[in-house]
């Protein structure tokens, strides 16, 4: 069924290729010597070499392409992954996070039930899920006959109030759904994996407690209202203990880090990784693993994708453990509630998956590039 490969004879089709995650794929495939079709309205940047890429000017033409893969770099209001579904064709769809805008949450299961009715595979760009050093995390838990995880630290920050860097000025949700939703989504992916599912991860319950700043732009007239720049939290998952800081505010340190403490084999063991840019590490119990600090994630996403698509059927890729709608849901409903607790100053609890999954935060209505027509998945 796969016509996914990671070769360089594979194609890619990346709606929103200018902008920052799009332009990370778009480099990532011509450095692959894939065949890259882009859609992109706005002014193509001017170290872009158009020889190398075919440019779709008509955002209905772009949907239509025969790509083997789609990538929606876009903010969830101008994704039109209902165009896509609609193809009644087996594609192969990588679509961008937040998985829908915050005040929209029931997005998610019209999303989840819109797939479930195509053809099509849809996994959500979680880069941490697909990289390499994640297996690597996993395989060295597994070599474990018994483990248990006591806690995990969860960290993810970089300065973006700084006005002298570009990329700031581009509009940011709050920072729970922008940035806390990828260390969310770690913490599942773990400890899923783990016990076999995320039900059977989150089978004692789940409470969190958040607090946030406010998040200061250097354009804040695009913002209808402020939104959080820093979100300081602690899960508790069982008995397991998670500390997550996420952090965008001015001054604030460039880090993708996770470490995993437990006991395995009646030994204390520590696992500690760095999935920043040009700065990857691994080290476990303090020592340093071998690892390519300057391994492209984006590569990896593309790689991985590719080697889950030509191990596993339909049915698995999108009911099983991987990254996609069913997944991304929970990650973004935990997301939600960290905003939601940050907001009210008090814990949310959650006693099973499924309260999870049915979780609404109530966000507020109201932001004005939401629009009143049609609304594309």
């Amino acid at each position: 069924m796969s016509r996914i490969r990671s070769d360089a004879s594979a194609s890619i089709a990346i709606a929103g290729a200018w902008g920052y995650i799009g332009r990370k794929f778009l480099d990532a495939a011509l450095a692959r010597g894939l065949d890259v079709s882009v859609y992109d309205p706005g002014p193509a940047p001017a170290d872009v070499d158009l020889d190398r890429v075919q440019r779709i000017d008509d955002e209905d033409a772009f949907y239509r392409l025969d790509a083997d893969l789609f990538h929606l770099a876009v903010q969830p209001e101008h994704r039109r992954l209902d165009r896509l579904l609609a193809r009644d064709e087996p594609l192969w769809i990588l679509d961008e996070k937040p998985m829908v805008p915050p005040e929209n949450p029931g997005r998610c299961d019209a999303i989840v039930e819109a797939v479930d009715r195509s053809q099509c595979v849809v996994l959500y760009d979680f880069p941490e899920l697909y990289d390499p050093l994640t297996a690597r995390l996993l395989d060295h838990l597994g070599g474990f006959r018994e483990v248990r995880i006591h806690e995990i630290h969860v960290e993810r920050s970089k300065d973006r109030e700084d006005p002298t860097i570009p990329r700031n000025f581009k509009r940011m949700v709050p920072i729970q759904y922008q940035e806390s939703v990828h260390c969310l989504a770690f913490v599942l992916w773990i400890l899923a994996h783990r016990h076999g599912s995320a039900a059977a991860a989150l089978a004692d319950g789940l409470r969190l407690q958040a607090q946030s700043e406010p998040y200061t732009p250097p354009n804040p007239e695009i913002y209808p209202r402020p939104v959080d720049g820093r979100c300081d939290y602690v899960l508790e998952i069982g008995d397991i203990r998670v500390e997550g800081r996420t952090n965008f505010r001015r001054g604030a340190p460039w880090s993708k880090r996770r470490v995993i403490r437990g006991v395995g084999d009646g030994r204390p063991f520590e696992v500690d990784v760095s999935y920043l840019e040009g700065r990857k590490s691994l080290r476990i119990d303090g020592e340093d693993q071998p690892c390519d600090p300057s391994a492209d994630s984006y590569a990896q996403v593309i790689a991985t994708f590719a080697r889950w698509a030509g191990g596993a059927n339909r049915e698995a890729l999108m009911r099983g453990l991987y990254p996609n709608p069913r997944f991304t849901r929970l990650a973004y409903r935990l997301s939600s509630a960290l905003w939601r607790s940050s907001r009210d100053r008090a814990e949310v609890r959650f006693a099973t998956v499924s309260d999870l999954a049915s979780y609404n935060a109530r966000y507020p209505n109201g932001w004005p590039h939401i629009h009143a027509g049609s609304r594309p998945l």
